[in-house]
């Protein structure tokens, strides 16, 4: 049986001779037969083969990706030509720069502190759901005026604002997926224009943090389950999904998503995902849900 493939290579430069070479020589040891080539803000390969060993070819493709600082994708041409409908987001060190626990924890004096379990959890070491109780409970104290300091002071991750504008002119929804505290993703949400969002509730009492968090804690299983409900409200099928993230309770949903893109993401994360934007800014993703033209 002949299955049809799409290799999206996308980069900030001009791609180079040398990376084309390389890549066909790839093409030619896993005989895949390109049909066709297109140059659009991306480099394009339309291809074909009877019988890969797709987990070999990514890491040639991850090596050669690594190599020339290229953003690569490989995927079914079906999957590439399905209209994307809905783009789920993480938001810390996705949407944007920061950590936001890290910085709240910094201001608050425990910052190694809860540094060192945010790396933890962020790399898969820790239960998510524990190492964020551990990490709340340090933040016991903290002003809620401190909190407006720090939501002032955020930046979006390069790229962020003009992808969404996108998306949202191509009639796109988005939301927001968070392990982080729905008291920075709703003011998020509302600076981007954003359709829906879950994120974790702090308790205050009179303006003050009390170390814990309220209801249901958004871990990995809650964001998988976010993408599969709002596929479900909005009448898509998975493959019309997109989820963008870095950290590992980012995976199930990355691989849950007919389009699971990691970005920028840590070294678990990476290997775990099927695509990867490693090197250019949020814009990426647009080439792998050919929409940049």
């Amino acid at each position: 049986m002949i299955n049809e493939y799409v290799v999206v290579c996308v980069s900030s430069q001009a791609i180079p001779e040398s990376f084309e070479v390389a890549i066909r020589k790839i093409f030619h040891d896993f005989k895949i037969e390109i049909q066709n080539i297109k140059r659009n803000q991306s480099l394009r390969y339309f291809t074909q083969s009877s019988d890969l060993n797709l987990e070999l070819l990514n890491s040639s493709l991850m090596y050669l990706s690594s190599l020339h600082q290229i953003d690569i994708a490989f995927m079914p041409k079906s999957l590439f030509e399905t209209k994307k409908k809905l783009v789920v987001f993480d938001m810390d060190s996705t949407l944007i720069t920061a950590e936001v626990i890290d910085e709240i924890a910094l201001k608050h004096g425990v910052g190694d502190q809860v540094k060192l379990i945010t790396l933890r959890a962020m790399n898969g070491e820790l239960d998510f759901t524990q190492s964020l109780t551990e990490r709340v409970a340090l933040l016991k104290g903290f002003p809620e005026k401190y909190m407006v300091e720090i939501l002032k002071n955020l930046t979006f991750t390069p790229g962020t604002q003009e992808f969404i504008q996108k998306l949202k002119l191509g009639g796109i929804k988005t939301a927001i997926a968070s392990g982080g505290f729905e008291y920075f993703a709703n003011d998020i949400k509302n600076k981007l224009q954003m359709d829906y969002v879950f994120a974790n509730k702090l308790q205050f009492s009179s303006h003050i943090l009390t170390g814990k968090v309220e209801g249901s804690i958004i871990d990995a299983k809650a964001k998988e389950n976010i993408v599969v409900k709002l596929a479900q409200s909005e009448n898509l099928n998975l493959d019309q999904v997109v989820a963008i993230g870095d950290g590992a309770n980012d995976i199930p949903m990355l691989l849950k998503a007919g389009l699971g893109i990691a970005i920028h993401a840590k070294e678990k994360v990476q290997k775990s995902a099927r695509f990867r934007i490693n090197f250019g800014p949020m814009t990426s993703a647009l080439s792998y849900m050919n929409l940049d033209n």
